[in-house]
This record gives structure tokens, C-alpha cells and sequence, in this order.
């Protein structure tokens, strides 16, 4: 019983929220500059690492914030947030009834090489033009592109930060209700907030 017990327990703590293990950001830095005052310069660095694993946290958080909790009747589900070789990924899904749209935003850690990457992308679709089932469009201001080729439409939305914001969706959904649904996000504030501009 006692085992049963204490793997429970073991388990359960592997899916806690991240917040519960944060740390305050403030006494991190409190500490670096304590270190560094020391010239303890190895301890300094290490305080550091965990700065940044906190302010990633926070970096997370505020992802979630900007992604609104229900669009068009669209109800979101818990946003998955994934970071894989200094990429940042963050995807929710929405669902209404048997409809359901999936965002993903990839390159939301300010990386140089996502940011080229995406760049290449929308100049690749600047140069396809405009053809039938792939329409090209701003929203928000920012570059957008709808593909109803497929047995599902796809919207893609680059921003100026470097990040690429993908909506994808199954055949019960048509185009005009993804651009819709689009067009209801926070895209300029979510443009601002990855550029590190101020509102």
C-alpha cells in the first residue's frame, strides 16, 4: 500500500504546473550580483543559468495571456508550450462542437536563426504570386497567407519579429471562417510583445 502510495505521489508530481518549483526572479539576480560581488564568478554564471530558466517561465506565461481564452465561439484548450535546440514553440487548440483550429507559433524565443528562416518562407510566398486556392492578405497589418488547396485551409501570418504563426484546421472548417477566426487574435499585441517593443 505504502509503495502504491509513494509512486502516487512520484507520478502526480511529474505533471504539477512549473510555476509551483518558480523561484522569485528578483532574489535570483539578488543572488548573481551577490557572486559577482565575491568575484565568485562560477556560482555567478550558475545563478544565472537559473535567471534565465525563470524568465523563460514568465516568457511562457505571457504567451498564454496573448492567446485569447475563446474566439468566434472557438473554446481553447491548455497551450503547449515546447523549446527544442534554442527554438520556442507554443500551439493551442480550439474547439467548437466538432470543429476544431490549432495555433502554433513557432520561433517565439527572439531567435535570429527562426526569424531567417521565416523570412525565407514569406519571400518564397511573395514570389508564388497570387493563384487560385492561395490567397494572399495583411491582417493586423502584418503578411498573411490562405491555402484551401489541400483537403483542409491552412493560414499563415509572418511577424516582424521573425515568428511564424500557423493555423491549421480539419475539412469541417472552410477558409473564410480560419481568416475569421485569425483576425479575432491579438496579433499586433503578440507582434509588439516578440519584437521586446513597448505597447
Amino acid at each position: 500500500m505504502k509503495r502504491t502510495i509513494i509512486v502516487s505521489t512520484l507520478f502526480s508530481s511529474l505533471f504539477l504546473p512549473s510555476a509551483v518549483f518558480g523561484e522569485d526572479i528578483n532574489e535570483v539576480f539578488k543572488k548573481v550580483n551577490e557572486y559577482v560581488q565575491q568575484k565568485n564568478y562560477p556560482k555567478a554564471m550558475e545563478e544565472l543559468s537559473w535567471a534565465q530558466k525563470e524568465l523563460e517561465k514568465l516568457h511562457q506565461e505571457r504567451l498564454s495571456e496573448l492567446l485569447p481564452g475563446e474566439i468566434n465561439g472557438f473554446k481553447g484548450g491548455e497551450t503547449q508550450v515546447q523549446q527544442m535546440m534554442g527554438f520556442s514553440n507554443i500551439e493551442r487548440e480550439y474547439t467548437n462542437g466538432e470543429k476544431s483550429i490549432r495555433v502554433a507559433i513557432t520561433g517565439t524565443g527572439g531567435s535570429e536563426g527562426m526569424g531567417g528562416l521565416a523570412g525565407l518562407a514569406k519571400m518564397g510566398m511573395m514570389m508564388e504570386g497570387t493563384q487560385r486556392g492561395r490567397d494572399q492578405f495583411r491582417i493586423d497589418g502584418r503578411t498573411a497567407k490562405l491555402d484551401t488547396t489541400g483537403g483542409s485551409p491552412e493560414l499563415s501570418i509572418f511577424l516582424e519579429s521573425g515568428a511564424l504563426m500557423q493555423l491549421t484546421t480539419g475539412e469541417e472548417v472552410n477558409g473564410e471562417t480560419l481568416k475569421k477566426f485569425a483576425e479575432a487574435l491579438k496579433i499586433g499585441e503578440l507582434n509588439t510583445y516578440l519584437k521586446g517593443a513597448k505597447n
